[in-house]
């Protein structure tokens, strides 16, 4: 929900690729803003996935919707828990926000048949090999026809 990737590449000044390993100097920046979650701009089409999602629960289509996150795997950025369910609640106040702990935890709340939506090819990965489905989030347009079919069970 969160475009952690394009506000990181913003500070730093610098791109990279999703799955690339962030370089310990432009990692030390971001962590550097000891806010940096709090003030974390919204990806472009959150609001639509979230709105669809909330009527896929009202129609019967789905049981429930939360976000999943995860803190940094170095424990080094103090308000990021408090942060990023504030941000969460801030933009989708009844929506319930669950922490890994960590991104490599995220695949421990997978019950089989349970849809993640990630910007993570690792963390998608692992929820598909506990039984669940999962999409790399890249934009709303393409992540609609892939939820729409999982959710009429041609998925």
């Amino acid at each position: 929900m969160a475009d952690w990737m394009g506000a990181a590449r913003a500070m730093v000044h610098r791109s990279w690729e999703y799955g690339e390993r962030i370089p310990d100097d432009d990692w030390n920046k971001i962590k550097a803003k000891e806010r940096f979650y709090r003030d974390l701009p919204i990806k472009d089409g959150a609001y639509d996935l979230v709105n669809y999602c909330q009527a896929a629960v009202s129609q019967g289509l789905a049981d429930r919707l939360t976000f999943l996150t995860a803190i940094p795997h170095d424990d080094t950025i103090q308000y990021a828990v408090n942060d990023k369910v504030w941000w969460a609640h801030e933009r989708f106040p009844n929506v319930p926000v669950f922490i890994g702990p960590y991104s490599f935890d995220k695949y421990k709340h997978c019950r089989p048949g349970d849809i993640l939506i990630d910007d993570r090819h690792s963390n998608c990965a692992e929820w598909r090999a506990a039984g669940g489905h999962s999409h790399e989030y890249r934009t709303w347009e393409k992540c609609r026809p892939w939820l729409e079919a999982i959710l009429k069970g041609q998925g």
